[in-house]
C-alpha cells in the first residue's frame, strides 16, 4: 500500500478544521438555543401585587355589567334627590281667589272666573268675614262691589255668588250695591273690588 503523508499546508487546513468545530459550531448552537428559548418582555407590565392601584381596572366594562364609561351620569328623575321645581305665581297666577285685604281702609280685593266657579271660594268668604271686621262697617255704611263690564250671563251669576257668600256672614243683599269700573279688557277671570261706603240717601 501506498501511505500518504501530510504536507504543512494540510496541516493548517486541519487545524482551521478542528478550530471550527470545537469553538464556532458549539457557540452558533448555544447562541440559537438561548434565542429561542428567551421571550420577550410584555407591552404593559403587570403591576406590583402591594399597589392598591392595581386592582382598580383601566380598561372597558364587561358587557353585562349593564354600564358604559362612556354613557353621560343619569338626571335626577328618580324619586331619590328628584323634586318638581316651584310654580313661580307670576307666571302661573291663580284663576279665582282672594288677592289683598285691608280692614283699616276698608277695602278687599279678590278674582273670581265665571267659566270656572258658580259660587265665591272658600279663602274668599273666610276674607270677607275679616273684610267685615273693619272699622268703616259702621250702620249706615255700605259695601260697594264693583267689577269690569262683563256679560249679563257673567254679572247674573258674580252677583248670586256675592250675594250668597255675604248671606253666610248675616249679610243681607240690601246691603250691597253692585258697580262697574272701567277695564281694557277682560280675561277668564277678573278682579272685584269690595269697599265701604256711606250711602247719604240712607235714612
Amino acid at each position: 500500500m501506498r501511505s500518504y503523508g501530510l504536507t504543512d499546508r494540510g496541516k493548517i487546513c486541519l487545524a482551521i478544521i478542528l478550530v471550527v468545530l470545537i469553538f464556532v459550531v458549539p457557540a452558533v448552537f448555544l447562541a440559537v438555543k438561548a434565542w429561542n428559548s428567551s421571550t420577550p418582555p410584555p407591552d404593559n407590565p403587570s403591576q406590583s401585587a402591594d399597589d392598591p392601584s392595581s386592582d382598580i381596572s383601566s380598561g372597558p366594562l364587561p358587557d353585562d355589567s349593564g354600564l358604559d364609561p362612556h354613557d353621560p351620569p343619569e338626571s335626577g328623575n328618580g324619586e331619590q334627590g328628584s323634586f318638581d321645581p316651584p310654580v313661580d305665581p307670576a307666571l302661573d297666577p291663580p284663576k279665582f281667589g282672594p288677592i289683598n285685604l285691608n280692614p283699616a281702609a276698608g277695602t278687599m280685593l279678590f278674582l273670581f272666573s265665571p267659566e270656572l266657579q258658580d259660587a265665591v271660594d272658600e279663602e274668599t268668604v273666610a276674607m270677607i268675614g275679616d273684610f267685615l271686621k273693619s272699622p268703616r262697617n259702621t250702620s249706615n255704611a255700605r259695601i260697594a262691589v264693583e267689577m269690569p263690564q262683563i256679560s249679563d250671563e257673567d254679572t247674573s251669576k258674580l252677583i248670586t255668588a256675592v250675594a250668597d257668600a255675604f248671606s253666610s256672614h248675616d249679610v243681607s243683599i240690601e246691603k250691597l250695591a253692585f258697580a262697574t269700573y272701567q277695564s281694557d279688557s277682560v280675561d277668564e277671570s277678573f278682579e272685584v273690588k269690595l269697599l265701604f261706603f256711606i250711602d247719604s240717601y240712607q235714612k
